[in-house]
Order: C-alpha cells, then sequence, then structure tokens
C-alpha cells in the first residue's frame, strides 16, 4: 500500500495518509459537448448520485431545465482503483447563445451531498456524432467521436468539401477535453488533412498552442473534397476515449501581438502563425485586469492580459528599448534563432517589483528565459527560468499538476541602488519563431493572502470527505481553509476571514486567524427552514489591522492524472461549490470540556449521538483539525443502535497553550470512506479545548539496578501549575523483569518522587534510555493525563554472575 505524508502547514501535526478505493460521483458525461443556443440531453453516470437534485454550473450562460434519476444498475460496473458506476442522471442542458465557449464545471447537489467536479463543453460549431469510419460531415461543425482503443490502429475519417482559397482548420479537442481521472496515453491523437487523392496538405501532434491536442490550419488548393483524419499517435487501449474535432472555414491564428493592454483600451494588435498570413485588428479590452480570451470566429481563444499600466512594444531599430517609466508591460517577439530583447527601465532602492513572463501561458512557442542587471554591471542580479505554480497564482495546486504556465519565469525584484537596469529576455534552447510573442508585466509588490480548499489525499483527487461543503438542512459542517501568501507579501499579522454568497438562511463562523496561522477550521450552520440549494461562494481574508489586503478564493481539480505521478489536464476555480442538502437522520454533539489539555497529556472527550426515528446505523466521528502539536486519535466508530462515544486528544511538549476552537465531524459508515461518497456528514458545534503548561516537569540521573536486586529510580520534581489533592504515578518503559513495588503518589509541594523498583534474577540485561512517567491529576470529577521525564535505567548482572565472568 503506498503511503506519503500529508503536509498541514501550522494546523496540525504530519499524518500518514494511505491509499483508499477512488471512489468518485461523476464517471461519464454523455454527449460531452453541446453547441450554442441548443438545449441537450446529457446523461451523468457514476456513484452514488440516484438522488441527485440540482446542477450548479460555475460559469454563466447554462443550466439544467430538468433533471431525473434512471434506473441503477443492478450489479455495479468497476472502472479505476476501486471506482465504480451504479446510478445514472439524465439531464437537459440549456445553453445560452452567448455562453462561453469552453469547458463548464459543474457539480451535482444529491439528497445529502455535493458530488466530485466534472466538466461540460460549449462549441460555437454543430455537434456531429461520429457513425462510420469514413464520414461525410459538413463545414462548420464539431464532431463528437471516439477511439475505439480495443481496435487496433482505429483511425477516424471525416470527409468535407471545401472550396480553393478558403481555410480548412481542424482543432481535436481530447486531453483538454476528457472527464476522465485516470489514463494512459490513449488521449494522445494527432490529426492529418489530405486532398481526395491521398496526398498529405498538413498535420499536427502536438501543438504549443493546445499541447497534447492538435491545431492545424491550411488553404485549400482547389474546390473539391478533403480528408481529415484523426487517430492516436501510439496506439493504446483504454475507455471512453472521446475527443471533439472542430472542423470549420474559420482562420487559425496561433498568436496575437501585443497579447495585451490596458483595461478599457481599444487595442490595434496584430494575428500571428495563420496559414493566409498575419492580420491587423483592433480588440476592444474588458475593462477588468487579469487574463482575456480574445475569440472572434474559433472555436478556441487566445489568450491575452489586461492590466492598470501602459505597454511598451520593443524596438525593431534600436539595441534596447527605453521605458519610460514602471510600471509597465514590456511586449515583443523572439523572431529568430539566438535572438533578445533587452529594456532598460529606471527604478530605485527599496522599490519592490513583480516581474511576471507571459509566453508559454499563452501558448507560444517560446520557452523564456529572463535576466536582470544594472545597466553598467557585467554580471546579472538575477536570472530565472522556470516558476512554481504560487509565481503563476495557481496557489491552490498540488505540484503533481502539470501547468504550461510554470515554464514563464516569474521573480520578486528588489533593486539594491537607484539607476538604470537592464530587462533582458531570450529563449532557452535559443530558437526563435515569428508567433514567439511574450509580454513582460512589471508592476509594484501588494500584500495579498488568498485562500484554497484542498485535501492532502493520493494523487491529490477531489475528496469531499475532506473538501466538500454541503451543509445539512438544521445542521453543520466544518472544513478546513487553508491560507497561502503571495510572492512577495510582507503581511503578517491575524486576519478574519469574509464570506460572500451564502443563502439566506445559513452564516459562517469562522474563527481568527493568528499570526502564521494558515489552516484554520471553518464551520457553517444552516437554520431548519433553509431551502435546500446549491450556491457558489468566495472566502477570502481582511487584515484584523485595517492595513490593506488582497484576497482571492481558488479550488483546482485534476483530470487524466497517472498513478503516482503527474495529472497531464487541471480545472482550476474561483469560488467554491456550497450546498444546503436535506436534513441529515442525526446530529453529533460534545460536551464543553471543564478542564485544560496538557503539555505532553491527553484529554477524553465524551461524544454524543442523537438519532432521529428509524436511524440506527453505526457511526463514524474523527477531528479533522488540531492545533499545532495536538494529535487526535483514528477515526472511532459509535456502532449501530448506540449513542455515545468519546475520543481521546493528546498534546506534545511543541503544543502552544492557548484555546483553540474545534469541531468534531461524523459520518454514516456505507458508501466510500476514502473520498467520503455515499456518506451523510454532520459536525459538532464548536466547542474550545484550553492547551496548558504540564502540573510538573520531572529529571533524573541515570540508574542501575543488578538482578535479583531493588533500587530506586529518583525523580527531581519542578511545579509548573498547582494542583489538589494526590497524583497517580505509574513508571514508563521498563524493561521485562523489572517492575515497580508500591507505586507512590504525588503530593502538591513534594519535591521528589521516588519509584522502588525490583529486577528478577532473569531481568533482560542493557540500558534502556526511555523511561518516563505517566501522571493522572483528577480535577472537576475528570482525569487529566501527562507524561513527562525521561530516564536511562541501567540492568547489570548479580554479583555472582559477575564474579564468575
Amino acid at each position: 500500500m503506498r503511503v506519503f505524508t500529508a503536509l498541514m502547514g501550522s494546523a496540525c501535526l504530519l499524518t500518514p495518509v494511505f491509499a483508499g478505493p477512488m471512489v468518485h460521483h461523476i464517471e461519464y458525461v454523455t454527449p460531452r459537448a453541446g453547441q450554442r443556443g441548443t438545449t441537450v440531453e446529457v446523461t451523468i453516470e457514476g456513484a452514488f448520485i440516484k438522488e441527485a437534485r440540482e446542477i450548479l454550473f460555475y460559469r454563466p450562460g447554462i443550466r439544467c431545465i430538468k433533471l431525473k434519476s434512471l434506473p441503477s444498475l443492478p450489479e455495479p460496473r468497476s472502472t479505476i482503483h476501486g471506482g465504480f458506476i451504479q446510478d445514472s442522471v439524465q439531464a437537459k442542458i440549456q445553453i445560452d447563445a452567448d455562453c462561453p465557449l469552453g469547458l463548464h464545471p459543474f457539480k451535482l447537489r444529491t439528497a445529502t451531498e455535493l458530488t466530485t467536479l466534472s466538466t461540460f463543453a460549449v462549441t460555437r460549431f454543430p455537434i456531429i456524432k461520429e457513425s462510420q469510419e469514413d464520414q461525410t460531415v459538413p463545414m462548420n461543425s464539431a464532431v463528437l467521436g471516439r477511439m475505439d482503443t480495443h481496435q487496433v490502429g482505429d483511425v477516424d475519417v471525416y470527409r468535407v468539401t471545401g472550396r480553393k482559397g478558403e481555410h480548412l482548420s481542424v482543432e481535436v479537442d481530447s486531453v483538454w477535453f476528457t472527464e476522465k481521472f485516470y489514463a494512459g496515453s490513449e488521449f494522445d491523437l494527432t490529426v492529418r488533412i489530405l486532398d481526395a487523392g491521398g496526398k498529405e496538405l498538413a498535420r499536427n501532434d502536438d501543438s504549443a498552442l493546445h499541447l497534447q491536442d492538435p491545431v492545424l490550419s491550411t488553404i485549400l488548393p482547389a474546390d473539391g473534397e478533403y480528408r481529415v483524419e484523426v487517430k492516436q499517435r501510439i496506439f493504446t487501449s483504454g475507455g471512453n476515449c472521446y475527443y471533439l474535432a472542430h472542423i470549420g472555414s474559420n482562420h487559425r491564428p496561433l498568436a496575437v501581438y501585443p497579447a495585451g493592454g490596458m483595461k478599457g483600451e481599444k487595442l490595434a494588435a496584430t494575428l500571428l502563425g495563420d496559414p493566409a498570413g498575419d492580420e491587423a485588428i483592433q480588440i476592444t479590452l474588458p475593462s477588468q485586469t487579469g487574463d482575456f480570451a480574445f475569440n472572434d470566429t474559433m472555436p478556441s481563444p487566445l489568450m491575452m492580459r489586461v492590466s492598470d499600466f501602459p505597454n511598451v512594444l520593443e524596438s525593431k531599430e534600436a539595441d534596447e528599448t527605453t521605458v519610460s517609466a514602471l510600471p509597465a508591460a514590456l511586449n515583443g517577439r523572439i523572431e529568430a534563432a539566438n535572438d533578445a530583447d533587452t529594456f532598460r527601465v529606471k527604478t530605485k532602492a527599496g522599490d519592490r517589483w513583480r516581474v511576471r513572463v507571459f509566453a508559454r501561458s499563452f501558448g507560444t512557442p517560446l520557452d523564456p528565459r529572463l535576466s536582470i542587471r544594472k545597466a553598467d554591471a557585467e554580471t546579472d542580479d538575477l536570472t530565472a527560468d522556470d516558476s512554481t505554480l504560487p509565481d503563476r497564482d495557481f496557489w491552490s495546486m498540488s505540484r503533481q499538476i502539470q501547468r504550461k504556465e510554470l515554464m514563464d519565469p516569474s521573480v520578486i525584484w528588489e533593486p539594491k541602488t537607484d539607476g538604470d537596469y537592464l530587462i533582458n529576455i531570450t529563449d532557452m534552447r535559443s530558437l526563435g519563431d515569428p508567433t514567439s510573442v511574450y509580454r513582460i508585466e512589471v508592476e509594484p509588490i501588494r500584500d495579498e493572502i488568498n485562500t484554497f480548499i484542498q485535501a492532502r489525499v493520493i494523487d491529490m483527487v477531489e475528496c469531499p470527505r475532506l473538501t466538500s461543503i454541503a451543509v445539512p438542512q438544521g445542521g453543520r459542517w466544518t472544513v478546513n481553509v487553508n491560507l497561502v501568501d503571495a510572492p512577495g507579501s510582507r503581511y503578517k499579522g491575524e486576519l478574519d476571514l469574509v464570506v460572500q454568497g451564502l443563502p439566506k438562511g445559513v452564516r459562517m463562523i469562522a474563527p481568527r486567524v493568528l499570526a502564521g496561522q494558515r489552516q484554520v477550521p471553518v464551520q457553517f450552520i444552516a437554520a431548519a427552514g433553509t431551502k435546500p440549494q446549491a450556491a457558489l461562494i468566495s472566502i477570502t481574508c481582511k487584515a484584523s489591522d485595517g492595513s490593506p489586503l488582497l484576497s482571492r478564493s481558488q479550488q483546482s481539480f485534476p483530470f487524466l492524472g497517472h498513478s503516482g505521478g503527474h495529472a497531464w489536464h487541471s480545472f482550476v476555480v474561483n469560488d467554491y461549490a456550497f450546498a444546503v442538502t436535506e436534513p441529515a437522520p442525526y446530529q453529533i454533539d460534545v460536551e464543553q470540556p471543564t478542564i485544560p489539555l496538557s503539555q505532553n497529556g491527553e484529554l477524553t472527550l465524551p461524544v454524543k449521538i442523537t438519532r432521529k426515528p428509524g436511524f440506527d446505523e453505526a457511526i463514524e466521528h474523527q477531528f479533522d483539525w488540531v492545533p499545532p502539536g495536538v494529535e487526535g486519535e483514528p477515526t472511532l466508530t459509535i456502532p449501530a443502535g448506540k449513542n455515545e462515544g468519546t475520543l481521546r486528544l493528546s498534546a506534545s511538549s511543541s503544543a502552544v497553550p492557548g484555546k483553540y476552537p474545534l469541531a468534531m465531524t461524523a459520518s454514516t459508515a456505507g458508501g466510500s470512506y476514502y473520498l467520503g461518497a455515499g456518506r451523510t456528514r454532520v459536525s459538532s458545534a464548536f466547542f474550545d479545548i484550553t492547551i496548558a503548561q504540564p502540573y510538573i516537569a520531572l529529571k533524573s540521573n541515570p540508574t542501575a539496578v543488578r538482578r535479583g536486586e531493588k533500587a530506586q529510580v529518583i525523580w527531581d520534581i519542578e511545579h509548573k501549575k498547582p494542583f489538589e489533592g494526590e497524583a497517580e504515578a505509574i513508571l514508563l518503559g521498563l524493561p521485562k523483569g523489572v517492575t515497580v513495588i508500591n507505586a507512590p503518589k504525588l503530593k502538591a509541594g513534594d519535591k521528589q518522587l521516588i519509584f522502588e523498583i525490583s529486577a528478577t534474577t532473569e531481568a533482560l540485561l542493557g540500558q534502556y534510555k526511555e523511561l518516563s512517567c505517566e501522571i493522572t491529576v483528577t480535577e472537576r470529577n475528570q482525569q487529566i493525563r501527562q507524561r513527562t521525564g525521561k530516564a536511562i535505567l541501567r540492568v547489570d548482572p548479580a554479583l555472582q554472575q559477575a564474579a564468575l565472568k
């Protein structure tokens, strides 16, 4: 069984996470795509979805207008890694005429859950279903096809009629298009365009624009029939290998220059890489800064950037391009081999700049290398090639997810002296191409702390058990919210979490985030009369002292992963899915502790289950969040028909004294234990635990005892916190054959704690370094256990045995 260590930041101890069955709610969505302005019937297959109530889409322009459950399979159909299909739902999806193109992520709200995420694609072309191996299709259509991966060398051929001089452009979406969680290389497709006689006019396998998915375009040499051939690059078997082939007369530029501008401006730009040649256009940029998808008649867009600061275009005639002021966006192209562009900027010591290159992010072939140096210096102040996921604003992503954006460098630049500096960009491989467009954004660093929800499970798949926000009507649910500092952010104070978009009747309780804390439990409570529904919410940070602070939400979902490896495809959303579900058949309560949890101590908490009539299932309960230095017991089960249990907390010496809010989570025991599909989950109300200093600290000098004799283990006592009455003491770590005679009692004010020990004639010889004491103090009728001290005991031979030797 594979295991890795889950990093919980400053939130809790590192704990092992074991692999389990990968049961996703949604396995297949068919058909995978629909055209703008149409209504499509879609079948959703998976597990534990027969009580589907609603579809929640993350993007506008698309909605479900009818939803019904279909009969479940008598026996589940296995998929991969323990997943299966048994339930199916039929949805009628309405797509607006101006619906955004591309993938639309969604979740189902069932009676008791929010499902794992899946996607549905929207295209501008009419959908044509693959029906035969050699099929005639109209120009400007999107063919929904499937590689028959059980047939060696499956080749799909589509005949299309075109006219001389017009475009024939083909885009095949496969890796980008899939909803599968695990696969090999069966989605790596290649495409060719052939004339009627079989002569190859164009081919493409991978592309800088779409990575593993092919994109190509050609100008037709004559009127007549042409063939588009789609096949796997290398034959690989696998199930449900769907693709969407856009076959159209549209132009297909591969880049736009400049690749961005100021918000709201009308940008003069040039489309590059189309077989008909470059094309000058005007683009009206939106008023919102950030990424912008430019599209006119193409099936997929060209990505651009919108900023608050002006463009600077490279000067073709000069060795350097002078930048009048920062911030600015530096734009250019690395058009030929060994080409390099240089920008001269003026800045001051103490300025702090975030410098980000956008090239591969746009799908251009440039592999950029960035360097910055003082204008009169011979060596660079800094150089950069690649970047990290947080550098590219993918703070919610696991390192197991591959993104082309990581090839674009991003740095924090803090000039050491006033003056002129040179910003240089080139290709790492010394290559060049007319479409190798880049954009370098140089902007001031601002304090920013963002939120994300993520579970550290195998392969970083979505884990509703730990990341879903599905609150039972009249109940509670608690989820861990993670925080991350943006590159260069310096704010170190306390934070408050702010939620936007909650339905009426729902409230959020979020403890104040302490300085340096980067994970916090957040609880949602739905009033008894709240209508079951789904919504999109955001959770952001606000500086408690009022300091200016940017904050955003984000969650990522991997697809097309490899077991223990990297995901080829991933989807990022900027909101969290939220649902009020139907009432849970039980609730869990934990009584507020009246005593503290001592460092190196334990605290047992009583748990009570209140069941609704007719509900008698077993209930599992656990802590999903504990403070640093505190550890909860693994998941425990209250058997069917029982209503009470306990759960123990233990604190190490590193636990920081203070008061912490905790909530216990509970789940029915059916469904999938690992990811949580098919379970009904609830949370207790928040209760406070106080971590306190231990009552005493013990120290001891090394002790020796001979076989057949007695000795004393003497501990010196340091009293740290007063207690009343007597405390019980147990000596731990004794070897076989050594026992305590009449264990002592510990009284307040004692200076020493002395254990009389006796060794048998067969006691194990040797040195034992792990002796310690367990002290039990009774306070308010509750027992508080504390472990303290570390001593060494040596067991020696008897004197007669020693003499014989």
